[in-house]
């Protein structure tokens, strides 16, 4: 065999290799980066050295937001309800998905949590509440 077959034989068993440990994030589409979450979520995780977090934004519905990252990445169940009403009467709809090989959120690398409405923290704000606004959030949590 030639040297260009043996790279190509290469290559593609370093793809496959990337499928069986894991996914790399997919951004849904037209989800931005919301600054202000993201910094509020990294004070939060600052407590868990090793753990980066990136807050995503988008109007888009919840559900189109789950069927997009259903459709490549694990869905983890959280136990009890998932659905909870929020003071307001709003639904609380989140759902959890894995984009590496583990088990569980504990021993994962890479997840996602997707949450509508969104709660912000109010950590960057002096004596602000939690602020809760009509987005779905995409919450990337990377543990290096």
């Amino acid at each position: 065999m030639t040297k260009r077959v043996y790279r190509l034989i290469i290559l593609v068993l370093l793809s496959l290799l990337g499928v069986a440990f894991g996914q790399e994030f997919k951004r849904y589409r037209g989800a931005k980066i919301d600054q202000a979450a993201t910094t509020d979520a990294q004070r939060l995780a600052a407590t868990d050295p090793g753990l980066e977090v990136t807050v995503y934004v988008t109007a888009d519905s919840f559900d189109k937001v789950y069927i997009f990252y259903k459709g490549f990445a694990r869905e983890y169940h959280m136990l009890g309800k998932r659905v909870r009403k929020l003071p307001t009467g709003q639904d609380l709809r989140d759902a959890f998905f894995l984009l590496d090989d583990s088990k569980d959120l504990i021993n994962s690398k890479m997840w996602v949590k997707i949450q509508r409405p969104f709660i912000g923290t109010g950590l960057s704000r002096e004596s602000s509440p939690a602020e809760v606004r009509d987005v779905t959030a995409i919450v990337l949590s990377q543990r290096k």
